[in-house]
């Protein structure tokens, strides 16, 4: 289990050692211990260090005898040992193990029966077991608290949100409707109407972002029904196809077939599927490849439809990967960005009940996933 060769329980009589009981060693180098007991080199080497409570080390050079090249001596007590025999070096996990073995009574030890061994054995098993799973729960629960304080950040940006679309939406409504009325009135060749038709353009881009502020506060009602993915996202890439040709993006689609329907508001699910690949596209400015793959996956005892959307494109710097989903957080403030993309992205899979992963390597590319629960809502 620790990759040891053997071991052997030693206790010092008078001035000498004696074997107490080996594990795994034949009876020839059972002698050759005994006679290495008696020997200086034995004394020398392990000193005092029952008081210094230490593992001790040593390397040997006659592999006939021991049959390993490497010696290991744990204290049990103040004249108790356990040696073990090893080939190369013991990490520090092994070396947790073998320090464990040795806080067994020094009675039991002297000679101990199969049933104990089997016990010890077993319970270094339930050990290694429970230390695994109480990493994997730690792992957990920092994903846990990971996703809360993200939750917390939306919540109060998504609060700011709404009562700022709300008190910018009326004027927009304004603007846009008035110039609409003056440009139908206005002369075809009149020297105004482009400077008004660029007013009536800005002012659609600006309520296009107060929309994208309602969508993000969740203002609007959503109608969660079964729908197929696949169908969605032939949607999406129907309408981005002609931009993607002519930013000289290859685009391949891997729809897995027959896949099972899910409950999703298509609106919200859709405008997911746009953000990803508009930001795979802004991120390929000189052209490049976008992968589209849908296929069912299992985690967590459950049953999940996963999409993913992969770039081969400037990718994310380190520094950035912490802050991708935070509201208004661009590094394309001077070519229009928002920095509303993602986060919006962000808050409808998590109200899907889903989740939302990425990886991403600078000049590379970037690969988004989003996982959503195939399970109908409560």
């Amino acid at each position: 289990m620790t990759g040891a060769c053997w071991s052997a329980v030693v206790y010092q009589e008078m001035d000498t050692w004696v074997s107490g009981g080996t594990t795994l060693l034949p009876s020839k180098r059972k002698n050759f211990l005994k006679e290495y007991l008696l020997s200086p080199a034995f004394t020398n080497w392990v000193g005092n260090i029952p008081l210094g409570r230490r593992i001790k080390t040593i390397n040997v050079d006659d592999s006939e005898g021991f049959g390993c090249n490497r010696l290991y001596a744990v204290p049990i007590s103040d004249v108790w040992l356990l040696l073990v025999g090893y080939n190369g070096l013991m990490d520090a996990h092994n070396q947790r193990i073998w320090k464990l073995a040795a806080t067994i009574e020094p009675h039991k030890v002297s000679a101990p029966p199969d049933e104990e061994v089997d016990l010890l054995q077993n319970t270094v098993l339930e050990l290694q077991l429970t230390q695994q799973e109480l990493q994997a729960r730690i792992g957990a629960q920092r994903e846990a608290e990971a996703r809360l304080i993200q939750a917390a950040k939306l919540a109060a940006v998504g609060e700011m949100a709404s009562g700022v679309a709300h008190e910018l939406n009326n004027p927009l409504t304004s603007v846009v409707g008035f110039t609409e009325l003056a440009l139908e009135e206005l002369p075809a060749d009149s020297s105004a109407r482009a400077d008004l038709e660029l007013v009536l353009q800005e002012a659609r881009r600006a309520r296009s972002v107060v929309r994208r502020l309602l969508d993000f506060a969740r203002q609007s009602e959503t109608v969660r029904v079964k729908a197929d993915i696949n169908e969605i996202v032939d949607d999406v890439l129907m309408l981005t196809r002609h931009f993607m040709l002519t930013s000289n993006v290859h685009l391949e689609a891997h729809l897995g077939e027959n896949l099972k329907w899910a409950w999703v508001d298509r609106n919200q699910i859709k405008q997911v599927v746009i953000n990803l690949v508009n930001n795979a596209l802004y991120a390929m400015p000189n052209g490049g490849q976008i992968e589209v793959e849908t296929k069912e996956q299992a985690r967590y005892g459950q049953e999940w439809l996963t999409l993913s959307i992969r770039d081969t494109g400037i990718g994310i710097p380190t520094e950035n990967m912490g802050r991708i989903f935070e509201p208004f957080f661009t590094t394309r403030g001077d070519h229009g960005g928002t920095g509303l993309g993602l986060s919006v992205t962000y808050g409808i899979v998590t109200d899907h009940g889903g989740m939302i992963e990425f990886e991403s390597q600078v000049n590379v590319g970037s690969t988004f996933v989003v996982w959503l629960p195939l399970d109908p809502p409560a």
